[in-house]
């Protein structure tokens, strides 16, 4: 799914006036379309207020206004900044003043706008739309609080007042909404923090904008829906066999961490993957004969505990990554030079996609000229502690622009990257389009989480898709399995391996 900003929606709605939906019809296909939604909400003698600023959002909110009445509801409205300024909103709010509607105006009198706020049952909020930035004035500031304060269930129509569309930022007081109505597509906001946190429950509602308008501009920014991923896979036919899908070997563990190493293939065998090898320091190799049984096994020599890059070691290595699909390398390993010559060894020589992640990315940042010798895809899946060692930014100055150093970073070593957090980022060299990720919870913020999602971007490359596209459906299934988990645990109670769970319901559900 397509995430549009502020300035291309707006080319959008622009091109559908042109070629077919005129403005005011749009306006009033947002409210129709919106009180549809609304009404499901609405129970018995509830009692719903619409806060209606002076633009166009004010506009949609006096449409839901007169459809929720014109269906038995009983209305109340607010006008948050006075009189509407808008000519569209103007025209539908005669329409709606022309009915037995309670319509108060906030700055003539403050307490019956107030009291209706606070004793409605459901808010639905249309003060300010997509073009809000910056803070907002005293009275607006008033007027989120007591929607905030107010034990209401919140609707917010596009976007919730006080968020910057764009950059997801957002106002001290910004209305914090319990579900979010999405005119026609997607918008940063809905997936960038803090402001994806305010939105609560996202629904997108079609209002009837044309194909090719939306087509008139090439958004740079994606997600993904379910069925967008379901439609990612590959078919399995009923003569199909295991190499069908791939060898997935991984490159992981280590004596103290060898809980890596299980996580990891175990979520290449779950996410679909053919085959699977670990390959492991042989220290550690009671830990890894207990997990996984259809995992295969390959010991490798090891010195205190740890990958030793002797002749044997390469040797053995090179033979397994011939018969392999994909490598996912770092899990666990720990970062020692031996470590290190045995990743630098496995990229010089590789011929399928890696994945590299843990410590495979921390022996990585002390030598990035390591990726101008490689000759097949790579994927990096830093968190953003691994990507400041990777670029020498500090962590606050990665959170502050996720996604323009994950792309900048992708462009300038050739290779695709994971950067994880809420709102997993993924870029790489050969497309404009950036990936955020809308789905996970805080859940995933345990250890041995990213092991699993490495395991998985590792099965889908083996299965056929491209390291981009892996890593963006990864990243939705590793935090659509959270979600999953999450119906049956608590967030701080959840572990990795839980995640398995999660990933065969999240097949299920796709019916793969």
């Amino acid at each position: 799914m397509k995430i549009y900003t502020t300035d291309e929606i707006r080319f959008v709605e622009e091109r559908e006036n042109e070629i077919g939906i005129p403005f005011i019809r749009l306006m009033e296909n947002a409210g129709a379309a919106c009180a549809k939604r609304i009404g499901k909400y609405i129970k018995r003698d509830n009692t719903v207020c619409v806060v209606c600023g002076k633009g166009k959002n004010g506009g949609d909110g006096f449409v839901i206004a007169r459809k929720l009445v014109e269906a038995g509801a009983h209305v109340t409205i607010v006008l948050a900044q006075g009189a509407p300024l808008a000519t569209d909103a103007l025209e539908m709010y005669h329409k709606v003043d022309s009915m037995i509607v309670d319509i108060i105006r906030y700055d003539w009198d403050p307490e019956g706008a107030a009291d209706a706020i606070a004793s409605a049952d459901i808010l639905v909020d249309c003060i300010f739309g997509i073009g809000f930035h910056g803070e907002p004035d005293e009275v607006c500031s008033e007027v989120f609080k007591l929607i905030n304060t107010s034990t209401a269930f919140v609707v917010a129509v596009d976007v919730p007042s006080g968020v910057n569309t764009d950059t997801g930022e957002a106002c001290k007081y910004a209305v914090c909404a319990d579900v979010t109505l999405a005119i026609t597509t997607l918008k940063p906001a809905h997936v960038f923090f803090p402001a994806r946190e305010l939105c609560g429950q996202v629904t997108v509602l079609n209002i009837g904008i044309s194909l090719e308008a939306l087509s008139s501009v090439s958004p740079r920014l994606k997600s993904l829906s379910l069925t967008e991923v379901s439609d990612m896979l590959p078919e399995r036919a009923v003569t199909a066999h295991k190499n069908d899908f791939g060898h997935v070997l991984c490159i992981a563990g280590s004596r103290n961490m060898p809980g890596a190493a299980c996580l990891c293939s175990g979520a290449a065998c779950v996410a679909g993957a053919g085959l699977t090898t670990v390959a492991f320091p042989e220290s550690a190799y009671a830990s890894l004969a207990s997990g996984f049984k259809e995992v295969m096994l390959l010991p490798l020599p090891c010195i205190d505990g740890k990958l030793a890059a002797t002749v044997e070691c390469i040797s053995l290595l090179q033979t397994y990554m011939a018969k392999a699909s994909v490598i996912v390398i770092g899990p666990g390993l720990s970062a020692t030079e031996d470590v290190k010559e045995v990743v630098f060894s496995v990229l010089r020589s590789a011929k399928c996609p890696v994945v590299v992640d843990a410590d495979g990315i921390n022996v990585l940042a002390s030598d990035l000229s390591i990726l101008d010798e490689v000759s097949v895809p790579v994927v990096l899946t830093p968190h953003p502690g691994e990507m400041s060692r990777l670029t020498g930014l500090t962590v606050a100055e990665i959170e502050a622009n996720r996604e323009g150093i994950a792309e900048e970073f992708s462009k300038r070593h050739n290779v695709t990257v994971l950067l994880k957090g809420a709102a997993t980022v993924v870029a790489t060299y050969d497309d404009e389009t950036v990936y955020i990720n809308n789905s996970g919870n805080a859940a995933l913020a345990t250890g041995g989480s990213g092991d699993v999602l490495s395991g998985i971007i590792g099965a889908l490359i083996a299965q056929g898709l491209s390291a981009f596209d892996a890593a963006c459906a990864g990243a939705f299934i590793h935090g659509n399995a959270a979600e999953i988990v999450l119906e049956d645990t608590s967030v701080a109670g959840m572990v990795a391996s839980d995640l398995y769970a999660g990933i065969r319901k999240t097949y299920i559900s796709m019916d793969k």
